[in-house]
């Protein structure tokens, strides 16, 4: 568990039930939006960041880079 916390404790801050929290950890049942961000919110992340995606940002201003050194070869 993320921060080392019990499927209890985690139960408790969501309002989730334990044996909820347990398959979602297994990955024996859908979770809807909701269920995530109330995970997220308990462990103080945004969806984004629970779900280990990539930094948008970070994401577009490598995709930038590439693309300008690409435009400086043809140009060169």
């Amino acid at each position: 568990m993320i921060n080392g916390w019990s499927q209890e404790h985690l139960a408790e801050t969501t309002g989730l039930h334990r044996t909820f929290i347990s398959l979602i950890e297994r990955s024996e049942c859908n979770i809807s939006l909701d269920n995530v961000e109330k995970i997220a919110d308990a462990f103080g992340l945004s969806v984004p960041e629970l779900l280990g995606a990539p930094d948008a940002a970070a994401f577009g201003e490598k995709l930038l880079t590439m693309f300008n050194a690409d435009k400086k070869r043809e140009q060169s």
